[in-house]
């Protein structure tokens, strides 16, 4: 674990808002490590959403970019979070993204995924609402699709008898299926959430275009207690405070659970 890996872990222990300062400084230190350079920057991005910063984010990342792309180290391998940022601070801070995308797209060496990544988006853009593009869209107040056997024959079952094997099963193909209202009488009669982090998102979403802020808030709050770290660098979930539907359900209970609880491992260890 190096020192941005450890800074981070100290973040995941909810100390976000205090240790984001430290996180930016290593980001920019001139002559520091680039790996932890870069592994600080997303760290901080991350958390610069959940603060609104959406404009800095989107600046850090281009920044970022500019500066190490063309020495072809380990940021360009990773795509996440730096073109999340540049795609929120379109969405959110008005700062159009295709630009920004071509232009660290060009300063990446070719072939490396991180350009092909940025690249790939700028084509997109144009032709895909941004929202589609960040992480975790889902199809909120669409229609449902018909389950598979196997989930209708789980969803007739008493819930209390499956086992955390049929409940997952059962949860994401009732995502997959975007089968909110079967979902929802199923936490009303269950009185529990979805076991993991992907199924809590999508219901959120269902109960904030439906208006229901309280459930909506409740939903986010489990998903919190369900989510781990995908890189060594992630450092808190941020499609609750990307995605424009989620967002209506992040209160301000919400915002201060997710910045000052320990989260992922880091919570684990204090169980």
């Amino acid at each position: 674990m190096n020192a941005a890996e450890r800074l981070i872990s100290g973040a995941r222990r909810g100390r976000f808002n205090e240790l984001l300062p430290d996180l930016l400084d290593m980001a920019g230190r001139p002559g520091g490590d680039r790996d932890e350079a870069w592994e600080a920057t997303a760290a901080a991005i991350q958390v610069l959403f959940w603060q609104d910063r959406f404009a800095e984010a989107a600046d850090l990342a281009e920044a970022l970019i500019a500066q190490d792309g063309p020495l072809g180290g380990e940021l360009c391998d990773q795509d996440m979070p730096f073109r999340t940022a540049l795609l929120a601070g379109e969405l959110h801070a008005g700062t159009p993204a295709r630009p920004r995308l071509l232009a660290g797209a060009a300063r990446v060496p070719e072939g490396r995924n991180l350009g092909d990544d940025l690249l790939w988006l700028a084509e997109e853009l144009p032709e895909r609402p941004v929202e589609e593009l960040l992480p975790s869209p889902f199809d909120w107040g669409g229609p449902a699709e018909p389950l598979d056997e196997v989930a209708v024959q789980l969803a007739e079952r008493d819930f209390s008898t499956l086992d955390a094997d049929d409940r997952y099963t059962l949860w994401e193909a009732l995502a997959k299926a975007n089968d909110f209202d079967r979902a929802h009488r199923l936490v009303e009669s269950s009185g529990r959430t979805p076991d993991r982090h992907s199924p809590c998102l999508w219901m959120a979403g269902w109960y904030a275009v439906r208006g229901d802020v309280p459930r909506g808030e409740r939903m986010l709050l489990a998903a919190h207690d369900r989510w781990w770290p995908y890189m060594r660098w992630d450092a808190i979930p941020d499609a609750p405070v990307l995605q424009p539907t989620l967002r209506l359900v992040v209160t301000d209970r919400v915002r201060e659970h997710y910045l000052t609880r320990p989260i992922g491992p880091e919570a684990e260890k204090t169980a």
